[in-house]
Parts: structure tokens; sequence; C-alpha cells
């Protein structure tokens, strides 16, 4: 009874301090909050922590950049999932939106997963679905590369074929009917690639039955030879440009426009990676999730441009930070997720130090506006779970812990506290 009366007692005075109206929903996000600095279980804390175990990543982040800690709170969350009958609706189109133009043979995949999701809709926000759908994205956006690619080459084939004995043709002008001969006898055997065999059969031969009309009338003039030439070269200073614009943004499509380091879906990529040298090698590695403390408030106080600041800042630390053979990404909002290699475990605690000294003993400046900026981490060492996502439930659990115990502090799973 004492401990309810100390809580209240704190409640009210912290709202008076804080010139925040004792409403309903302010009053009981107080008194969590003062429950919990006492560590008083509340009963509809322990609800509220039961139903947070069950939600997923997405609701989870959400959670996070709201500051949503009430069971009122979450309630509303709640309220706002999508039933069964809409998740059916978009699964009942997924092969639709799924299915490749160019036939890619994983039509049967698609259907299999489409059958699978309509007898259980909910599974499509489970992260083993998200994972599969990636994969079905990443397999299309690759083999359209391979088919960009293959077509460019076989253009520039004909294109540096023709352009070549364009030039012969101008040089040797007197032995034209002989030179056209041989392209005609070079087109024919030109081996293209089966991406482009659809595509370009017809133009090869069109380009055939041009050069056999030029065997038995060669009334070109120098002039549209020129022409010609030009032509060619404009053609493949265009197709080196498209090589390069298709290489730019299949770079730029993996990166976080606003901090520079690789995004969530680049990062999937790298885990996968990862997780096949861990099988295989056995290779040691440990995931530290990071949380900027309280950057909402920095966001209301100074705007989002300084909040971008921040973020990009921190980003950068971490990247200068960061070797090689590790991986930094932004997961989220104010969220951070870097993969370490490491031999001995010494090794992990140096480089969470590092960063720890760094942050803390700089300020993070926006244009007049100097900031003293902190931050919470979970770490833990991949080999001791069963799979990456069990790891990566388990460093999430430490963050929230390192938020609620104060933050501006690292926990890992070994019970070591930075």
């Amino acid at each position: 009874m004492e401990d309810i009366k100390k809580i209240i007692k704190n409640t009210i005075r912290s709202l008076t301090k804080q010139e925040i109206p004792a409403t309903p929903s302010n009053y009981a996000k107080e008194f969590y909050k003062q429950a919990q600095e006492l560590d008083f279980r509340v009963d509809e804390l322990n609800k509220f922590y039961k139903l947070y175990k069950d939600l997923n990543e997405d609701e989870k982040l959400y959670i996070s950049e709201n500051d949503i800690t009430t069971y009122f709170e979450l309630s509303f969350l709640l309220l706002k999932r999508v039933n069964n009958k809409d998740l059916t609706k978009f699964i009942e189109n997924l092969d639709f939106l799924l299915t490749p133009s160019i036939d890619y043979n994983i039509e049967k995949k698609i259907s299999q997963l489409k059958t699978e999701l309509l007898q259980e809709p909910q599974r499509l926000v489970k992260n083993s679905t998200i994972n599969r759908l990636r994969k079905f994205t990443n397999e299309r956006i690759t083999r359209d590369k391979v088919v960009v690619q293959e077509k460019a080459k076989d253009v520039k084939k004909v294109i540096n074929l023709m352009g070549k004995y364009f030039d012969k043709c101008l040089l040797q002008s007197d032995d034209t009917s002989k030179e056209v001969t041989m392209i005609k006898t070079e087109l024919e055997g030109l081996e293209l690639s089966k991406h482009s065999a659809r595509d370009l059969a017809m133009l090869q031969s069109k380009l055939v039955d041009t050069i056999h009309k030029l065997e038995n009338s060669i009334d070109e003039s120098q002039a549209e030879l020129f022409k010609g030439q030009k032509d060619c070269v404009y053609l493949q200073k265009q197709i080196n440009k498209l090589e390069q614009d298709l290489n730019e943004v299949s770079r730029e499509k993996d990166i976080d426009f606003l901090t520079g380091i690789a995004n969530r879906r680049a990062f999937a990529a790298e885990v996968d990676k990862i997780e096949n040298e861990y099988e295989i090698f056995k290779s040691k590695y440990a995931i530290v999730f990071y949380d900027i403390d309280h950057f909402k408030s920095i966001n209301d106080n100074y705007g989002h441009e300084c909040g971008d600041t921040v973020l990009s800042t921190f980003a950068t630390i971490l990247k200068k930070l960061t070797r090689e053979e590790d991986v930094i990404c932004r997961y989220g909002g104010e969220e951070f997720i870097a993969l370490i290699h490491y031999t001995e475990d010494d090794e992990v605690l140096s480089y969470l130090k590092r960063v720890q000294n760094i942050v803390s003993t700089n300020k993070f400046v926006h244009k007049d506006i100097k900031l003293k900026v902190k931050f919470c981490a979970g770490v833990v060492y991949r080999n001791k779970y069963n799979s990456y996502n069990e790891a990566l439930e388990q460093a999430d659990l430490l963050l929230n812990k390192a938020k609620h115990e104060g933050r501006d502090k690292i926990i890992i799973d070994t019970g070591v506290y930075i």
C-alpha cells in the first residue's frame, strides 16, 4: 500500500513539474513510468508486456517510434490490425503482383505460397513469409538485370560488326561487293543469347535481306555511310550509358538516402550471406541493436532537420568504426543494427566501448545547435542461438531492457553492462 501511495505522489509531482494536464491517459502513462522506476509490477503492465511479445516487428517499431507504454494505448494499435478478410483479398491477387513478365519458372513457387496463405491469411505478416516474398523479388530483379545485360551485349555484337564493315567499305570502296557478302555471312552465323533470340531474330533477318539487296545494287554514297557510322557510335554510347545507369540504380536502392549506409532491404541480403558463412565455416559474429535515446524529443524541440543530422552523424560514427567484413544498417527510425565479426569476445567489448566513448565525449552539431546524444543497445553472440531471428529477437529484448532501466547503457547477453 505504501508503494502505491508513493507512486501516486511521484506521478502527480512529475505531471505538475512537466506542466502536463492530469488527464486519464497522461496520468496512466506517468503512473506506469513511476511504477517501473520503483520496480513495482502493475497488472496492466504485465498484460502490456505479454501482448508486446506477440506483436510483429513493424508493430514493435511503431510502438517504439510513438512512445506507446500503456495497455490503453496498445489497445488502439491492436484495433488497427488488418482482418483476415482484407488479407485474403490481397492474397487472391498475390500471383498477379508477383508473376514476372518473363518466364522465370517461379510461378509454381508463387502459387504454392498463395495456397498456403489462403489457408492461413495471418501468415502474410510473418517474418518467414516476408523473407520468401523478398527472395521472389530479389530473384526477379537479379534475372531482369541478367536479361538486360545479355540483350545489351547482343545489340553491341550487331552494332560492332556493322561499324567494323562500314569502316572497311569506306576505305576499300573498290571491293565493296565482296565486303557486303562477308557481312551477310557473319550476320547469319552470329550467335545471340536465348534472351535476345526472339527480339533480335527479326532484326537479324532484316539485316541479312538488306545486305542481300546490297549485293546486287550498291548505290549508297559515302556521305550515307558516314552517317551510318555516326549512328552506330551514338547507339554504342547510349548502350554504355544504359549499363552505367542500371548499375547505379542497383547501388542506390540498397542505400538509406539519409544516412548513406545500408537500408533494411540490402541488410536482409547481407544477413543471408553471413548466415551461409556461419553455417558452413562456423564463423563468429555478434548482433548489436542500437537505439538513440529520446530521439522524439530531439525532433520536437529542435526540428526534424536537426533530427536528420543526428541520425546521419550517428551512422557516420558507426560506419567509421565498422570494418569491411562487418555490416551496419539503418533498421528503421532511430534504430541501427551492426553485425560484428570476432575471434575473441573481447573484440566485441572493445568495439562497443569505442562507439560509446566517441558518442559520449562529443557533441552532435546542427547549424548553431550542439547536442549531447546518448544511446542504448542490446548485444547477442549469434552462436548462442538456434537461428538468426531468435538471436535478433533477444537483442531487441535486451535493447528494451536497457531503455526501461534508464537508457544510456549497453546490455550484453552474457549479463555484462557497459
